[in-house]
Parts: C-alpha cells; sequence; structure tokens
C-alpha cells in the first residue's frame, strides 16, 4: 500500500504513526524540539531538515522498489535474514 502524500507536519506525523518504526515518532518529536528550540527565527533550516529526514525515512521504508534493492545488495547468506 502506498504512503499518502506527505505535504504537511500533520501528515508526517500520521504518516510516522502508521508506516514508521516503533519509538520513529518519539524520536522524530525530540529531534524537532530541538531543532526548533535551537533554530533562530529567521532561519528554520534546522527545522526543515529534521522533517525532510523523517518524511524520508518513511518514504523509502515503504517503497517497494527502494527495498528490493537493499535486499538484492546484500550478501546472498544474509538476504531475507532478520537484522536490527
Amino acid at each position: 500500500m502506498p504512503v499518502p502524500a506527505i505535504s504537511t507536519v500533520g501528515d508526517l506525523r500520521a504518516a510516522l504513526d502508521r508506516y514508521g518504526l516503533p519509538g520513529d515518532r518519539e524520536k522524530f518529536e525530540a529531534e524537532l524540539a530541538e531543532a526548533t528550540s535551537v533554530s533562530p527565527i529567521n532561519d528554520l533550516e534546522g527545522v526543515a531538515a529534521v522533517l525532510r529526514a523523517y518524511r524520508h525515512r518513511v518514504l523509502i521504508r515503504n517503497s517497494t522498489e527502494v527495498m528490493s534493492a537493499l535486499e538484492a545488495a546484500r550478501p546472498a547468506g544474509q538476504r531475507g535474514a532478520a537484522h536490527d
């Protein structure tokens, strides 16, 4: 099932809740809070970087093409094995 469009912070939160790994939402909120608290008001690049990184993680983890390519790149003896 494809991930719906993620174009707002609310969309990203919902996607992390539904498609993220356990703990992703909590880590996101902590990193977002930290970036927000240290970013100058006129330069929110740090906040934007956190948003982009987590959006990218959700999209990659839910892309059959990316996951297939990663699986194919693993050594033959490790394919299909559980990993951390």
